[in-house]
């Protein structure tokens, strides 16, 4: 029996279905360290879990150590301390240092989020990566331009995927991505040179410090396109074919980089350039289960549920994933106009009606609620198809049926 202690804050739809597929594992006991008073655990977990532990603060490490040390008096023993939400990773590490508990450290927690650290140690380990500096000001950032040129790339030093990032391309864009971040000396912003070439992401498993497998997405077009396009659609496709010449010349940079960064046991999500002329970047990497809905195109490829497979990887250290039988993509659906609400949705019956079994799921706004300011948009549609040109057919259809408005 392994005894797990899972960092969940508030039990929202993702997070209760995290939780059931850790209780779903065999000869696995699984506790709780929340935001969230104990009757407020979803009835749907309720004899699932078998601790929980209140925590005033799942970002303070010292607090999770605490929450965690009285399940583990409780029980006896405790063998795992898990969360996958991005901002938990290194108080998650720091708390397993002070218990003692299998799993990533604090410093090699650190190499992943520090955006500026992460790119330092990839250097040194030879990995390719946009050259890069920390800025506290004006001029930090205006003296990196002056080595590299415009454009530019602002964005947090503790950022997550590609929110609240800025590209300058002269003083008037630069001005306003420093009073967007405000960079200081307590709070520095990473600036990074601008790549220009295909991005993709890159998932990969890794156990006992070797890749075991790994799948890469498109997007189409790339996220800083679309924060400074509120008109573009945002689509993300994953290939049926794994094993595309530039996904298997990748594969080796980044199992470097992830051993450079003290990957052990999890499943990490890469994000890199492919310029045009054959040769790769890194842009930066995750020691979490990937967002922008590529768990659910996982879980449309496999025909399995990639977030039970995390479960257990993280548990008992093995990934169990059928063969990929179809490929997938997401459509992120903005809302058109300059309103603050969304008034209407249109097309969906006709989406339906042409897309077929292709269609795999999808989430529509409701009209009256407010528009989204995140690049994701007010709503998604997953398709599916054994072909990949089949997905990107399929993703045409979306785009030329509903409308958000």
């Amino acid at each position: 029996m392994i005894h797990v202690a899972l960092v969940a804050p508030h039990f929202g739809e993702n997070m209760r279905h995290c939780v059931r597929c850790f209780t779903d594992l065999p000869d696995t006991k699984v506790g709780v360290l929340s935001h969230e008073p104990e009757d407020r655990l979803p009835p749907e977990l309720t004899g699932r879990v078998a601790g929980f532990q209140r925590i005033g603060d799942c970002g303070n490490a010292e607090q999770l150590a605490e929450g965690a040390r009285a399940l583990r008096e409780r029980w006896g023993r405790l063998d795992r301390l898990e969360g996958y939400l991005e901002m938990l990773q290194v108080p998650i590490a720091d708390a397993r240092d002070a218990l003692d508990v299998d799993g990533m450290r604090g410093e090699a927690a650190r190499n992943f989020r520090d955006k500026n650290r992460m790119k330092d140690v990839l250097r040194k380990a030879g990995v390719p990566v946009a050259r890069q500096a920390l800025v506290r000001g004006g001029e930090d950032a205006r003296a990196f331009v002056q080595e590299v040129g415009y454009p530019i790339v602002l964005k947090p030093l503790a950022g997550l995927g590609a929110r609240n990032t800025q590209r300058a391309h002269d003083e008037a864009s630069l001005a306003s991505a420093l009073n967007a971040l405000l960079p200081s000396a307590a709070n520095p912003a990473q600036a990074e040179e601008f790549v220009r070439g295909e991005e993709h992401t890159f998932e990969a498993v890794t156990i006992g410090g070797k890749t075991v497998w790994f799948s890469s997405t498109e997007y189409l077009p790339s996220p800083l396109k679309v924060i400074e396009n509120p008109w573009m659609q945002y689509a993300l496709i994953l290939p049926r074919e794994m094993d595309q010449p530039h996904v298997q010349a990748f594969a080796p940079i980044n199992t470097k980089a992830l051993t450079a960064l003290g990957m052990k046991n999890g499943l990490s999500h890469m994000e890199w350039f492919l310029r045009e002329d054959g040769s790769a970047v890194v842009s930066e990497v995750g020691a979490r289960p990937p967002g922008a809905n590529i768990m659910p195109l996982l879980a449309a490829a496999h025909g399995a549920d990639p977030w039970a497979a995390w479960a257990r990887l993280m548990t008992h250290r093995t990934w169990q994933l059928p063969p990929r039988k179809f490929a997938a993509g997401s459509l992120f659906l903005r809302a058109m106009g300059g309103g603050e609400t969304v008034r209407s949705v249109a097309g969906v019956d006709e989406m339906r009606a042409r897309l077929g079994p292709a269609l795999y799921d999808m989430r529509m706004p409701q009209p009256g609620q407010p528009r989204s300011t995140h690049y994701e948009g007010d709503g998604w549609v997953v398709v599916h198809h054994p072909e990949t040109k089949g997905v990107v057919a399929s993703l045409r259809t979306v785009l030329e049926t509903v409308r958000l408005q």
